[in-house]
């Protein structure tokens, strides 16, 4: 038995399949391969498979994980080779590695995501304006927004602490597009459908949120004061 972690990419058409499909998707793909998975024991077994924070539906990804149990005695470039031709258009296993099973869960480590959120422009924005705004942004003591908690209630929140980094990365005529480094991790995560109408109200752009593209480049844990990423 190995333990395998894998770097993979999910863009194109893929965006637009759920977690619980692009699980779904691999398991057959692992199958065409005639990769052997172990299984947890039980009534209901399923493969050893275990997720980063999960991809919000339509978002780009350039830097998803995930841990996969293999029966298989493969080494780490028998099993990308095995594996790539079976998977789909937009699916693409960047590199992996073999890592012990002393190693800590993904989704326990994993506590921030680096996004960038391009934003169509239907007037043209000048970068004194775009970065004396980030600056303003980023300046402030307490962003507070409004939510929903888990039982429908509305609270108020304080999202600047989830907030790492938050940059322009690019200026067009007619597209803006930003860099941040937010928080993603299962104790602290700060969701974009939260995080893009507080950027768009922040240039003062009237758009709807669902029409900015969202590319996650990376995820990442701390390690002696240092971002780094799980593979």
């Amino acid at each position: 038995m190995k333990i395998m972690r894998v770097k993979f990419k999910k863009e194109g058409d893929m965006i637009y399949i759920s977690h619980l499909d692009l699980q779904r998707t691999l398991q057959r793909a692992f199958r065409r391969a005639e990769i052997q998975l172990c299984y947890s024991q039980g009534f209901n077994p399923h493969p050893k498979m275990s997720y980063g924070n999960a991809l919000a539906l339509g978002t780009e990804s350039q830097g998803e994980y995930v841990d996969i149990e293999v029966e298989d005695d493969l080494t780490e470039k028998e099993f990308l080779e095995k594996i790539a031709p079976e998977l789909p258009v937009g699916l693409e296993f960047v590199k992996c590695k073999e890592i012990d099973k002393t190693v800590p869960a993904l989704s326990s480590v994993i506590e921030w995501g680096e996004y960038l959120f391009t934003i169509p422009l239907e007037r043209k924005l000048s970068k004194e304006f775009v970065k004396s705004k980030v600056l303003d942004f980023m300046g402030k003591d307490e962003i507070i927004i409004t939510k929903k908690n888990k039982k429908g209630k509305l609270v108020e929140v304080d999202i600047r602490p989830l907030i790492k980094t938050f940059d322009v990365l690019d200026l067009e005529d007619n597209s803006l597009t930003l860099n941040a480094v937010i928080a993603t991790g299962s104790i602290q995560n700060l969701n974009t459908n939260l995080f893009i109408p507080q950027i768009l109200s922040l240039f003062g752009i009237e758009l709807d949120p669902l029409d900015v593209d969202i590319l996650r480049r990376d995820l990442y844990y701390v390690e002696d004061g240092e971002l780094v990423t799980p593979l």
